[in-house]
């Protein structure tokens, strides 16, 4: 089933805005959680549809 872009676009978003509420969450309480951290950073290109080539 092929998803409308506006729709995969909100859904984005939100995993956008859930991750950087739990890397806030993680800075206030002085942990970490590399391992999501480096996959979030690997997956982020791909989700905003933007790449690391400059």
């Amino acid at each position: 089933v092929v998803k409308p872009l506006y729709a995969e676009d909100k859904i984005n978003k939100e995993f956008y805005v859930n991750c950087l509420a739990y890397f806030d969450a993680l800075r206030k309480s002085g942990k970490s959680d590399d391992a999501f951290e480096d996959e979030y950073f690997f997956t982020l290109p791909a989700v905003s549809g933007s790449n690391l080539d400059y």
